[in-house]
């Protein structure tokens, strides 16, 4: 192979890199987290550790919220990592294990007691054998598994809470079987959830921290019914438990009051990076904030080489992203997508690729790309509502559902600092001038 033939494939594997770098996954894994990781949630993590370490046994319940993609998944797994030399830490994702529309109280409860039990086994945390069978023939009776479902495996070395999991993701019948169990006898979940507890923490000397991640991810209407209707429920562990909820719950009084009221703690909101000062993002001459700037640069170089960037490249993407880390990776994602079918063509042409370098012609057309994407979505009341956000900094109703909904799609995006004001999406800005609603 000449010399530049080999700089031409080694300039595709790179591109092709870089996007397998772009996935939207969170950085739970270690290995993830040392390729990938940027640290800037210092004080975040700093708040959630003094929020646990003040709890006692009535209010040890809390609600984390924050835009889709801010990193709270990130954040809050970092965060069990940290926590777990002094507690005994479940981190899970209710998505990874049940189908979102099948999320319900009954089975976050279940899920929990299910993960517990999978942490105790796997890190042989030493509960006495006849709680451990006990525990393990309540699971059996209660999800109907029978003997003959282990296939003639011995008990000992089987791997029940492993088989659980996958049930609860593929298997809707027991789903349904476990939500008509437990709403006839709720107690009897809630019992056993803290009594594994117990026994976990006097085997392993740890108090318990779980964190269950992507309730934020969920529609409106299933946080409305698990939130407010069944709080009480999810209230009933003994161990202190962080939910996530979406962004736009907190906008909803009646719910935000329930919340604040039935835990005793406020909710808990992890701010985006807020890239401009409020009155400076729309301004020709307006500068983004140094420091979180150079963050999202760096979550950026991160995952795609600086060289394969053309001059002005990186920077125009952390501008579009609005400081929400999920769009940042979503432009790039979508540059090295079209940038990898540009590689193809040039390649069936016989020129020469050793070079290439996303340039600002493949950044307008994937920003073209994404923003269509969410236009096409928009109504006339949206349109309404974007304007007035981009003059006003503020919804004229910010209870209204069609905000709500924008603010839960993270079409409008919400900054915090000394006081909460919004904005539009960057790609929505655009889109709004090319309608010709705003200057």
């Amino acid at each position: 192979m000449s010399e530049a033939s080999s700089a031409s494939v080694a300039r595709a594997a790179a591109f092709q890199k870089a996007f397998q770098n772009l996935q939207l996954q969170p950085l739970v894994a270690d290995q993830d987290w040392k390729n990938f990781g940027v640290s800037y949630n210092d004080r975040c993590l700093a708040e959630l550790e003094q929020l646990v370490e003040d709890s006692t046994e009535p209010d040890n319940q809390f609600i984390f919220a924050g835009h889709r993609g801010c990193g709270k998944s990130t954040v809050l797994a970092e965060f069990a990592k940290m926590m777990s030399d002094r507690y005994f830490t479940v981190f899970f994702s209710i998505a990874d294990l049940i189908e979102s529309y099948s999320i319900n109280h009954i089975n976050i409860l279940f899920t929990m007691a299910v993960q517990l039990m999978a942490k105790a086994e796997s890190e042989k945390i030493a509960i006495s054998p006849s709680k451990i069978k006990a525990f393990r023939n309540w699971f059996k009776t209660r999800t109907h598994i029978e003997e003959a479902s282990v296939s003639g495996e011995a008990e000992v070395g089987f791997d029940l809470f492993g088989l659980l999991k996958t049930k609860l993701k593929t298997d809707a019948k027991m789903r349904e079987e476990i939500k008509t169990e437990f709403t006839k006898d709720l107690r009897d979940l809630i019992d056993t959830i803290n009594n594994i507890a117990t026994e976990i923490q006097l085997a392993s000397g740890r108090k318990i921290l779980a964190v269950i991640d992507d309730l934020d991810k969920l529609e409106l209407t299933q946080i409305d019914e698990i939130f407010y209707r069944n709080l009480k429920a999810l209230l009933e562990p003994n161990f202190t438990v962080i939910y996530t909820i979406p962004i736009a719950t907190i906008r909803d009084t009646r719910l935000k009051s329930h919340l604040e009221t039935e835990t005793s703690t406020s909710i808990y909101v992890m701010p985006v990076l807020k890239l401009f000062a409020k009155h400076d993002s729309h301004r020709a001459d307006g500068q983004p904030v140094p420091e979180k700037f150079k963050t999202l640069l760096q979550i950026l170089h991160r995952r795609v080489a600086p060289d394969l960037l053309a001059e002005g490249v990186a920077e125009k993407i952390v501008l579009y992203s609005g400081g929400v880390n999920r769009e940042l990776i979503r432009i790039a994602k979508e540059c090295c997508r079209l940038m990898r079918v540009e590689l193809r063509v040039r390649q069936r042409r016989g020129k020469d690729i050793s070079q290439t370098q996303i340039d600002q012609s493949i950044l307008q057309e994937a920003l073209d790309s994404l923003r269509n994407e969410m236009s096409i979505t928009l109504g006339k009341t949206d349109r309404e509502i974007l304007e007035q956000i981009y003059c006003n900094y503020q919804p004229d109703d910010p209870k209204a559902e069609a905000f709500l909904e924008m603010l839960h799609g993270v079409y409008v995006i919400e900054y915090r600092n000394k006081e909460s004001w919004y904005d539009v999406h960057p790609l929505l800005i655009d889109q709004l001038r090319i309608e010709q609603r705003i200057g």
